[in-house]
C-alpha cells in the first residue's frame, strides 16, 4: 500500500476540481490532483441545447451590481446570504479567467458579454459558449492546469476520507483497482460531483459517480439535500431537453399517438405550455397549474408503463402555429423559425442542438426521441460556510457536492459556483495552513490510525455477488417513485428507516470500489429523504419536489430556513442574511494587507 504526500489534496478532476488545482497552484500551494478518470465526470460529459453560464452582466446600459446579482441568489429561498454574496463578488473575477483562457464565449463587437434570460432570473446575465460549455471548461482549465505543473494521479477511486477523532481530516483512502492507496494531506477540497447514484432516472453522464458519502461518514453534515432539479431528459443519450428543443414544440407521443392534451385546457393552453419548458426547464411545484403539466404527464405515462417520446418528425395536431400565443409566435419569428416540422424549428432555433444527437447516433429527422423526468442536478451537499468548509476541519466542498443554493436558483449557476466555490477554498487554504509542509508519515500513521485501521477492515470483506447491485436497483427504483418530483411522505418515512437498517448492517460489495458505492448512496438517501420529510413539514413553496401535505397555516415558510442533517437527523436553520458588502476603500486595504479578510 502507497502513500501519497501533499498539502492540499483535491479530488475530482471536473471543472471545480481543476479550478482548485490551478488556483492552489498558482497561490503556492503544494496541490495533489486525484481522479478516477480524468476524461469522466458531469462536467466533461454532460450539456443541453446552449449550456448556459450564469455571471455578472457584463453589457448594455442597464446598472448592475454585486448586490443585485447576490439578491437574485438570496431570491431563490433556502439559501445562506454570505454564500449568495461571494458567488456574485467573484463572478466577473471567474468568468473572465475562463474567457482568457479560450473558453469561445460570444462577444459584440464593442467586446460586451452579451446576454440572456434563463429560469429564475429577470435579467440577462446568462452566456452561453455552446451545448458542451462546461466541457470546454474543463478542457481550458485542464490545459492550465497542466501548465502550471500540478501534480496528478489518475485511476483512483475515493473509498474514505480519514479523520484523526477530532473532527479533523488528515487524508484519505483510494483505490487503484488492485490495491489501496493512502493519501496524506493537510487539507482536502472534495470536487466530486452530485450524488447521482441516488437515483435510477438521472440525467448526470454513466461516469458520474459522486462520493459525498464519504465526507458524510467522516462526520460532514449537509444542507438542503431536499432540494433537486428534476426535469426532462432523453433516455438513450443522458442529454437534457430544454430550451431550443422545447421552444421547437415538438409533438408529445407514447409511440401510438399524442398524450398531453388530458392534462390541459385545450390544445392552445398545451402548445404553450410545451414552449414555455425551454425557459421553465426544472419541473417545479409552483407551475403545476402551467408548464410543469407537461412533466407530471410524462411521469404518469411512465409510472403506467408506458414510453413518452418527444417527435420532431411530426407536428403536433392541428399545427403547432395556429395555435400557440403571441409570446411564442413573436419568439420564432424573431429565431426565423416559422416552418410547419418541429425539426425545421429546431434546426432554425439552433443547428447545434440537432448536430448533437446526429453525433451520437440519432437523427432527429427521422426518429422520436424518447425522454423521462429524471434527476438533474442537486442544489443541496455537504454544508459549507463562506470559504467553501464543510463542518469537518479542513474538509472543503465545491461544485455540486457542495450545499450552496436554496429552493430555487438561476439557470447556469451551478457553473458559476464550480469556479467561485474552489476559488474561495483555495484563497482560504493559502492564507492560513497552504504553506505548511505534508506532514510526516509518523504523524499521519498517528492521528489516522483508528480510523484506517476501521476503514480497512470495512473494504477488505468480501460481499455476496450480485447482492449489492439488486439492493442498488430497488432502492434507486423507490427514489425515482416517491421521492423524486412528486413525493410521497409515508413511502420516504418507510424508505429512511430501511436505509437506516441496512447502514447499520454495513452490507460489503464485491470489490472495495462496490462497497463504497453503497455506503456512499445509502448515506446521501438517508439524509436526503430526512430533509425532504423535514422541509415538507413548513408551509411555503415546494421547490422541485411537491409532497401532498396538509401545512398549518401558522407554519413557518420554508424559504427562510436551510435543512441541515446530521447523522440523518435534520432540522430547520435560519438564513444567515445577506452581508453589507461594499467597504471604505483604505480600510479594506488596510485589512488586505493584513490578510483579515480571509478570516
Amino acid at each position: 500500500m502507497r502513500t501519497l504526500h501533499c498539502n492540499t489534496a483535491v479530488i475530482g478532476a471536473g471543472a471545480a476540481g481543476l479550478n482548485a488545482a490551478d488556483e492552489l497552484k498558482r497561490l503556492g500551494v503544494d496541490a495533489l490532483l486525484l481522479c478516477d478518470d480524468f476524461k469522466a465526470g458531469t462536467s466533461r460529459n454532460a450539456g443541453s441545447d446552449k449550456q448556459t453560464y450564469y455571471k455578472l452582466g457584463m453589457s448594455g446600459a442597464g446598472a448592475e451590481s454585486v448586490r443585485e446579482m447576490a439578491e437574485s441568489f438570496y431570491a431563490g429561498g433556502g439559501m445562506h446570504g454570505d454564500i449568495a454574496y461571494a458567488m456574485a463578488a467573484l463572478s466577473a473575477r471567474s468568468f473572465m479567467k475562463l474567457a482568457l483562457l479560450g473558453v469561445p464565449f460570444p462577444h459584440n463587437e464593442w467586446g460586451e458579454f452579451v446576454g440572456y434570460q434563463t429560469d429564475h432570473d429577470l435579467t440577462q446575465r446568462a452566456t452561453s459558449a455552446g451545448p458542451l460549455t462546461s466541457k470546454m471548461m474543463a478542457e481550458a482549465l485542464a490545459e492550465s492546469v497542466k501548465d502550471r505543473g500540478v501534480r496528478r494521479e489518475d485511476g483512483l477511486s475515493l473509498l474514505s476520507i480519514l479523520t484523526d477523532g477530532e473532527n479533523r481530516a488528515v487524508g484519505a483512502l483510494m483505490h487503484d483497482g488492485k490495491d489501496f492507496v493512502l493519501v496524506n494531506a493537510r487539507n482536502i477540497v472534495l470536487c466530486t460531483g452530485g450524488a447521482a447514484l441516488a437515483y435510477g432516472r438521472v440525467v448526470f453522464p454513466a461516469s458520474q459517480r459522486g462520493a459525498s458519502g464519504a465526507a458524510i461518514r467522516a462526520g460532514a453534515a449537509t444542507n438542503n439535500l431536499c432540494y433537486w432539479q428534476y426535469g426532462l431528459a432523453s433516455v438513450k443519450v443522458r442529454w437534457n431537453v430544454s430550451g431550443s428543443y422545447q421552444q421547437a414544440v415538438p409533438s408529445y407521443t407514447d409511440g401510438r399517438g399524442e398524450f398531453l392534451l388530458p392534462f390541459f385546457k385545450d390544445r392552445g393552453d398545451m402548445l404553450d405550455s410545451v414552449f414555455l419548458k425551454g425557459y421553465q426547464w426544472p419541473f417545479d411545484a409552483r407551475k403545476m397549474a402551467g408548464s410543469s403539466r407537461v412533466d407530471m404527464a410524462v411521469a404518469a405515462l411512465n409510472a403506467d408503463g408506458g414510453h413518452a417520446y418527444m417527435d420532431f418528425t411530426r407536428e403536433p395536431e392541428g399545427g403547432a402555429l395556429s395555435g400557440l400565443g403571441a409570446e411564442a409566435l413573436t419568439y420564432l419569428e424573431n429565431c426565423g423559425a416559422l416552418q410547419n416540422t418541429p425539426i425545421g424549428r429546431l434546426a432554425a432555433i439552433n443547428q447545434k442542438a440537432v448536430d448533437f444527437y446526429a453525433s451520437h447516433g440519432i437523427d432527429l429527422h427521422r426518429e422520436p426521441l424518447e425522454v423521462a423526468v429524471c434527476a438533474q442536478h442537486s442544489n443541496g451537499g455537504l454544508l459549507i460556510d463562506r470559504w467553501w468548509r464543510t463542518t469537518v476541519e479542513g474538509l472543503y466542498a465545491a461544485g455540486e457536492c457542495a450545499g450552496a443554493f436554496g429552493m430555487y436558483r438561476p439557470g447556469g449557476s451551478a457553473l458559476n459556483e464550480t469556479q467561485v466555490g474552489s476559488l474561495r477554498a483555495a484563497m482560504h487554504i493559502a492564507a492560513h495552513t497552504g504553506k505548511e509542509p505534508a506532514r510526516g508519515d509518523e504523524e499521519f500513521e498517528a492521528l489516522a490510525d483508528r480510523d484506517l485501521r476501521g476503514e480497512l477492515a470495512f473494504f477488505t470483506r468480501a460481499g455476496e455477488k450480485g447482492r449489492a447491485d439488486a439492493l442498488l436497483r430497488a432502492l434507486r427504483a423507490d427514489m425515482d417513485a416517491f421521492a423524486g418530483a412528486m413525493r410521497d411522505a409515508e413511502k420516504m418515512k418507510e424508505m429512511r428507516a430501511r436505509v437506516t437498517a441496512l447502514l447499520a448492517e454495513g452490507i460489503p460489495g464485491e470489490t472495495p470500489e462496490k462497497t463504497a458505492e453503497l455506503r456512499d448512496t445509502l448515506l446521501v438517501q438517508r439524509d436526503a429523504l430526512s430533509a425532504m420529510l423535514c422541509q415538507a413539514e413548513y408551509a411555503g413553496e415546494a421547490g422541485h419536489g411537491f409532497t401532498a401535505r396538509e401545512v398549518s397555516k401558522d407554519a413557518p415558510d420554508a424559504r427562510l430556513f436551510a435543512f441541515e442533517t446530521r447523522g440523518g437527523e435534520t432540522r430547520a436553520v435560519p438564513l444567515r442574511p445577506l452581508p453589507e458588502g461594499g467597504g471604505w476603500f483604505e480600510a479594506v486595504w488596510r485589512r488586505y494587507l493584513n490578510g483579515e479578510v480571509y478570516d
